[in-house]
Formats: C-alpha cells, sequence, structure tokens
C-alpha cells in the first residue's frame, strides 16, 4: 500500500455511504482503529470485512497514537475510523495526524461523508463563509463564551448537540438569539431524517423530537451598512481636536468606503456651529 495509515470517512447513518476507495483501503490494511469495536463492526460486517481491529478514542488516543506510529514504522498499515463521519472532526484523529508529520510517517485522507456539510447544504443557510463550533459545551462559562461569538457571528454558524443537552441549548438560544433563524437537522441520512428550520422566536421546543444526532445551524447576523450619521461623534471630536476638515474627510473615507462628497457635506453640517 502506498500509505502507512489511512484516515478513512464512515457513512453517517446509511452504510451504503461510502466510497469505493475506502472500502478497498479497509480491506486491504493490516489493522483497523476505530472508536467502537461493536460499531464499526456493523459497518465492516455489512461488508464483509474481517481485519483486527484496535480501540481508538477520546480517553486513549494520546497512547494509542504512540502505538500506532510504531507500528506504523515496522511495516504494518492502518486505517483510522470513527462511528460516523470524518476522524479528526469533533472526533479522535488529530493528535495522530500530528504525530505522523512529527514522526515523518506517510498518511493520507479519504474523503466522504460529513454531517456537517450534509446540514449545511440542506439547510439552505450560507455556505460561500461558515464556522465550525463543534459540540455545546456543557459548562455553563464556557457556553456563555460560545454565545458571545455567535452573538457578532455573521457567518453561518454550525454546532453538534447530544439529545439529552438539546432542550437546554434551545431555550438558551431563544434568550440570546431571538431574531435569528435555526436550523435542526437530525438523523442525517437515516429512516427518520428531518430537517426543520425555525425562527428562534417561535419555536416550540415541546413539540421538538429530542432524541437522535443533531446538527444545528444558526444563521448569520445580518450587517447594517453603516451611514456617514454613525460617525457624528467621531466627526466633532476630530474636528475639536484641531484635525482640519480635509483630514476627517480623508480619515472616514478609508475606514467606511463612503464617498467624499457625501463626508464632506456631513462634516460641514456638524461643525458649522462649532
Amino acid at each position: 500500500m502506498d500509505y502507512s495509515i489511512y484516515f478513512v470517512a464512515t457513512p453517517i447513518g446509511n452504510l451504503d455511504d461510502i466510497t469505493l476507495r475506502a472500502l478497498k483501503v479497509l480491506k486491504n490494511v493490516d489493522i483497523i482503529a476505530c472508536e467502537d469495536t461493536r460499531e464499526s463492526s456493523k459497518l465492516l460486517n455489512y461488508y464483509n470485512i474481517n481485519k483486527k481491529l484496535i480501540s481508538y478514542h477520546k480517553f486513549n488516543e494520546s497512547k494509542q497514537s504512540e502505538n500506532i506510529i510504531k507500528k506504523a514504522k515496522s511495516g504494518i498499515t492502518f486505517a483510522i475510523i470513527t462511528d460516523q463521519g470524518m476522524p479528526g472532526i469533533s472526533d479522535p484523529g488529530h493528535i495522530l495526524i500530528k504525530k505522523c508529520q512529527k514522526e515523518d510517517v506517510k498518511y493520507t485522507v479519504l474523503p466522504g461523508a460529513s454531517s456537517i456539510l450534509t446540514a449545511l447544504i440542506s439547510s439552505g443557510f450560507d455556505n460561500n463563509k461558515f464556522s465550525y463550533y463543534g459540540f455545546v459545551p456543557k459548562k455553563t462559562k464556557e457556553r456563555k463564551i460560545l454565545y458571545d461569538y455567535l452573538e457578532e457571528e455573521e457567518k453561518t454558524s454550525i454546532l453538534l448537540e447530544t439529545p439529552h443537552q438539546l432542550k437546554k441549548t434551545l431555550e438558551e438560544f431563544k434568550k440570546f438569539f431571538p431574531e435569528r433563524k435555526l436550523c435542526i437537522a437530525r438523523e442525517l441520512t437515516k429512516l427518520y431524517e428531518e430537517i426543520k428550520i425555525f425562527h428562534l422566536d417561535d419555536i416550540d421546543i415541546d413539540q421538538l423530537t429530542l432524541k437522535g444526532e443533531f446538527v444545528l445551524l444558526l444563521n448569520g447576523v445580518e450587517k447594517k451598512e453603516k451611514t456617514v450619521e454613525d460617525f457624528k461623534d467621531d466627526i466633532i471630536d476630530l474636528y475639536n481636536n484641531g484635525t482640519s476638515t480635509k483630514d476627517i474627510v480623508k480619515k472616514l473615507k478609508k475606514q467606511t468606503g463612503i464617498s467624499k462628497n457625501e463626508i464632506y457635506d456631513y462634516v460641514l453640517e456638524c461643525t458649522k456651529n462649532n
């Protein structure tokens, strides 16, 4: 095989959502490292793949990464998979990739199913620019920090949430972002897949199904275009501090992109009585 370690994307629900290349790699590597051997066996049995499995999850990731690197250097090939989706995205994989780079071990990443991108495209929200925040934190302080970011975020925000914490998160979203739209993507690619879009102010949390795997997408803040009037206080301060009209116009033109004539007329209006 061309590489020592293969990071392989696996289906996020529907077992048919796997690439031919991924199947080829899984059939030919020596060992498959997975989060939960029982969960991964469902996929491997579905495709009649019988390989040695080792446990590789967030609680043993650092130590197991060292073992994998050591064996990879001896010629053993590995596939790294998670329960669903892409290794390294809110799942084990990132630490091992950093170790591969440090130890000069050849690795590659196989593209495939992603709940994040599937939900983003399904939502219809702006996907030219977006931010991924991972799982919503459990601790109150960390949640507050996250909400401070989201409050100013102009891009579509993507988050993951667990069923037992979803109700609390939605209640807080209603409180902090009442004017925003939210897409709740549940059980993607599975039998009971749901894609629902709400105005947070109108959402009835008690009517939602709070079971399954969830991706939340919060639409971005609509950026308010500033007008020259928004800079009245700045203009007066500059003028009172001795800045010439010409320099005030030049400074605001650079900061705002508003036309020189519009700024000049407004500067004269603001300073005529000073």
